[in-house]
């Protein structure tokens, strides 16, 4: 089965994409759990479709995720095979996803994603810079979420927004979704800006919440998804290279790994009840 990652944050510029890519490339190199990871691309703008299938010029792929939705096509005949050097495939993403924000339907993904859902031992979802019905549809298909945040005060208050939406997934729609974290990101190197965010940080969510790695600014990470490779491809020995495979290893799969144990324990005792129940 697949462990399914929503990257979500409504405030632009936030390295939502990139860490959705670095992310995706990292696992199937870093992670036990398997070397296959789909990526969905879910902003109608595409970013991540244009890197991952090398058409930075803008043309739309011919099949997209907008075709799975609306059921024109099925999951498995949507996806593509990607110009990246690890075993990465994508539902890409296309402008007329748009028209499916405009609508109230919040559940689609998740039926799209249990179909896929032994294929892949990752799904990363990447998300569009707002809170509607296509970041709604990401959370409600994934097992947790994943909050990449500008090293700003500024990026505090949308964060709030966030987790609000978050809550109100897990009470009405998938209550088996958890907080993976929050990763600081696009940190100024000249600034000392990182402990006043953590500290305005801390008054949302627990400090085990939010990673300690830090994603500085590095003009490799900039420049590697415009040449269509990950970051560890692109330039294994740089500064982002560095700390995205940090933060992956030494902290995201471990958290991983102890919600995993969390999820468990739920469904055990879940289960526990019914049959008392019964």
């Amino acid at each position: 089965m697949s462990n399914v990652i929503a990257v979500v944050n409504h405030k632009g510029g936030t390295g939502k994409t990139t860490t959705a890519i670095n992310l995706a490339a990292g696992l199937t190199r870093y992670s036990d759990v398997t070397s296959s990871c789909l990526l969905i691309d879910m902003d109608p703008n595409g970013s991540a479709t244009s890197s991952l299938l090398g058409k930075m010029d803008g043309e739309p792929p011919a099949r997209s995720i907008f075709d799975v939705l609306r059921r024109a096509i099925t999951p498995q005949d949507g996806i593509s095979s990607t110009i990246y050097d690890e075993n990465i495939d994508i539902l890409p993403a296309t402008p007329t996803l748009e028209s499916m924000a405009k609508t109230q339907i919040n559940d689609r993904l998740a039926k799209v994603i249990s179909a896929l859902s032994t294929s892949y031992g990752w799904i990363i979802i990447d998300t569009p810079p707002n809170l509607g019905v296509l970041t709604q549809n990401a959370l409600v298909a994934a097992d947790y979420a994943l909050i990449p945040t500008q090293c700003s005060g500024l990026a505090i208050p949308p964060i709030r927004q966030i987790k609000d939406l978050i809550e109100k997934i897990q009470v009405r729609q998938n209550i088996w979704l958890q907080l993976m974290g929050v990763l600081i990101t696009q940190k100024d190197g000249r600034t000392p800006l990182q402990k006043p965010v953590r500290r305005e940080l801390g008054q949302v969510f627990p400090a085990a919440d939010i990673f300690k790695t830090v994603i500085t600014n590095n003009i490799k990470i900039e420049e590697a998804p415009a040449n269509s490779q990950s970051i560890y491809a692109y330039d294994s020995g740089c500064l982002g290279a560095s700390l995205y495979r940090d933060w992956i290893k030494k902290e995201f799969l471990k958290k991983h790994q102890r919600l995993e144990k969390k999820k468990v324990e739920r469904q055990e005792a879940v289960e526990a009840s019914k049959e008392s129940a019964e």
